[in-house]
């Protein structure tokens, strides 16, 4: 009688456990679309960039990526990633000063993120009506996408 109530509660356990995880990789966060990107901690990737009224290339000061990664720049529409206006490889690690060159933007901001390079080394595949199959997705810290909305004009 003991080892079966030992085996129902290592069965019970494990069903929990399952729950939780399928129930935390799955459900929207407050004020995210949900997490469709892949999920790092906070000590291994970062975004640090300010806005920068009449930039043609814009200057991320410092970024940090847990792998070789993209920096992404889309134009800012209603809040949400419109047309993509830059691109930028990145290496593992810290990087400062990273120029992405902007071109076509024609909105008051752009939005930035920070796009993992798990495709094709040194080829962006990340195609916005197919997200979630897309190899280079964005990074997600907190349950929030790592991306910073920018003021250029």
């Amino acid at each position: 009688m003991k080892k079966r109530t030992i085996v129902l509660s290592v069965l019970a356990a494990v069903l929990l456990l399952t729950a939780t995880t399928y129930s935390f990789a799955n459900a929207p966060a407050k004020g995210t679309m949900g997490v469709w990107g892949y999920v790092v901690d906070a000590k291994n990737a970062s975004l640090d960039v300010s806005d920068q009224p009449g930039a043609d290339t814009l200057v991320v000061s410092r970024v940090t990526a847990p792998q070789a990664a993209w920096l992404v720049v889309h134009a800012d529409d209603n809040g949400m990633p419109g047309m993509r206006v830059g691109l930028a490889h990145i290496d593992k690690g810290a990087s400062t000063d990273v120029s992405v060159k902007l071109t076509g933007v024609k909105t008051q901001k752009v939005i930035v993120a920070v796009h993992a390079d798990k495709g094709t080394p040194g080829k962006f595949e990340f195609d916005m009506d197919n997200k979630e199959k897309s190899a280079d997705r964005p990074f997600f810290v907190n349950r929030k996408e790592l991306a910073r909305i920018v003021t250029v004009r």
